[in-house]
C-alpha cells in the first residue's frame, strides 16, 4: 500500500528541540520546489504529521535537533531513523509503499522557501 492513501499517515516522532525540514519537489503542475522547516522547542517528544500536496510527487525530509527522530507509516509498529541532512534525507515518493534515503541537494537550488508553511504539522499531545 502506498504511503499517501486515505486513512494512513506518515508520522515523525522527534525528541528535544529542533526543526523538521521538508522539501516538496517534482511538481506535476509546473510549480517551483518548496522547502522549509517546522520548529519545536519541546524538550520531550514532538510528533509531526507529514502530509502531501497533489501538485508534488516527492517529499524529502530530515531532522535537525538535539535528540533522535524516527518515522512510522500508518499503523505499522516499525520505526526507522529519519535522515539528518539533505544529502541523506528520508524520501517519500508518490505511489511508493516505502521511505528511501536520497541526496536531494540539487533540488534545493530552485526551491521557494516556505518556513512554517510546509505540508507538515505538529500533532497535539492529546491526540
Amino acid at each position: 500500500m502506498a504511503v499517501f492513501v486515505n486513512g494512513q499517515t506518515l508520522v515523525v516522532s522527534a525528541v528535544g528541540p529542533g526543526k523538521l525540514h521538508l522539501l516538496s519537489y517534482e511538481s506535476n503542475g509546473g510549480l517551483p520546489n518548496h522547502v522549509g522547516y517546522l520548529p519545536t522547542s519541546k524538550t520531550g517528544e514532538t510528533r509531526f504529521l507529514i502530509s502531501h500536496s497533489y501538485t508534488f510527487t516527492k517529499f524529502a525530509f530530515f531532522w535537525e535537533g538535539s535528540g533522535e527522530a524516527v518515522y512510522g507509516i500508518g499503523t505499522s509498529l516499525v520505526r526507522q531513523p529519519v535522515g539528518t541532512s539533505w544529502d541523506s534525507a528520508s524520501l517519500a515518493s508518490w505511489g511508493s509503499p516505502t521511505i528511501t534515503t536520497a541526496n536531494v541537494t540539487s533540488q534545493l537550488t530552485s526551491a521557494l522557501t516556505c518556513d512554517n508553511q510546509i505540508t507538515a504539522f505538529i500533532i497535539p499531545d492529546l491526540i
